[in-house]
């Protein structure tokens, strides 16, 4: 109870003052706040923990689980993730105005921005009972992850062109590629392969690449086409990468619009003895299939931050099709 009026008591004061304190916080912590650990832990230690293999094996987020007891300890954290019953404090306040839809829905979720902290994100999941908390978990298991990776990719975005972006390669590549593509200054461009419809930048300490590939070749987008065409690709082009599929996985995904083909996972080069993690998108834009592609060695450090960082650079691909005729 102590800790439910304090964090009221912290809402209250700093919605009438100018300033918000700093929020705190890991970029993929998150921290979840729920009286009924037993039922959540079991849904979304799968969800939200699933491993991401960096050769090594990351979770995509780490998840730290306290009763809603010590909000008052955790309430300025980056990423809060609140789960409850309507009629439980503080879900009951911040949701006062939801109560009736609640009741009706079932359950639903909910997110807040600098309720507590600057550059907090606060996610709440309420149900109407017991019984219907593991339901809804459980339904929303894909919603919760995609939430959660979406507000990672924001952040990752942030920091990754903090101090900008090159503007006179993003002009070159729409120019002369018919591409867009928004690269920080460390990554440089080799076009030793243009006439093979590929392009890669390249940028070090630690080593991360990134390659774009166009084709009119018609294939279904299935993951056994995808990792034979980045094979053929980094068997010629990156000295023998391949592949290594037994700790890669594939998903369809929304990609700037587009339906996507999603390969993530691990790379290895038998002849230099070195590998790490990759993730490739695949997709149509009118009759051209783009694949777009970055990876990581950093051996022995950790990788998925940087990872994540590639797909945030990913993300700003913007290709212009209708204005190339050199495919």
């Amino acid at each position: 109870m102590k800790g439910i009026i304090f964090v009221l008591f912290a809402l209250l004061l700093f919605s009438c003052t100018a300033e918000l304190p700093t929020s705190i916080g890991k970029s993929r912590q998150i921290i979840v706040l729920c009286n009924h650990l037993d039922i959540v832990k079991k849904i979304l230690s799968y969800t939200l923990e699933r491993p991401i293999y960096t050769v090594q094996p990351e979770p995509e987020f780490t998840v730290q689980y306290h009763p809603l007891a010590l909000i008052d300890k955790y309430f300025r954290y980056h990423t809060l993730f609140i789960i409850g019953l309507i009629d439980e404090e503080p879900i009951s306040s911040i949701l006062a105005r939801y109560r009736e839809k609640i009741m009706s829905d079932t359950f639903g979720l909910f997110a807040f921005s600098n309720l507590w902290a600057r550059g907090q994100n606060i996610y709440i999941f309420a149900a109407r009972d017991l019984k219907y908390l593991s339901r809804g978990l459980t339904k929303y298991e894909s919603r919760i992850l995609k939430t959660f990776q979406k507000r990672s990719l924001e952040y990752m975005s942030k920091l990754t062109y903090a101090r900008g972006y090159n503007r006179n390669l993003e002009k070159t590549l729409s120019q002369k590629y018919k591409f867009s593509l928004k690269l920080p200054f460390s990554f440089k461009l080799n076009s030793k392969y243009q006439n093979k419809n590929f392009l890669y930048f390249v940028a070090h300490n630690p080593e991360r690449s990134i390659f774009v590939h166009f084709s009119n070749l018609k294939i279904p987008l299935e993951p056994e086409n995808l990792i034979n065409i980045r094979d053929s690709l980094t068997n010629l082009f990156y000295e023998g990468d391949y592949v290594y599929q037994q700790f890669t996985y594939a998903e369809t995904v929304d990609f700037n619009n587009n339906m996507a083909l999603k390969l993530i996972g691990v790379w290895q080069n038998n002849k230099y003895l070195a590998g790490g993690p990759f993730l490739s998108y695949a997709f149509y834009v009118d009759t051209i299939l783009y694949i777009i592609d970055g990876m990581v060695f950093n051996p022995g450090q950790k990788k998925l931050d940087y990872l994540l960082q590639i797909d945030a650079i990913l993300h700003t691909f913007r290709p212009f099709p209708e204005k190339s005729t050199n495919y």
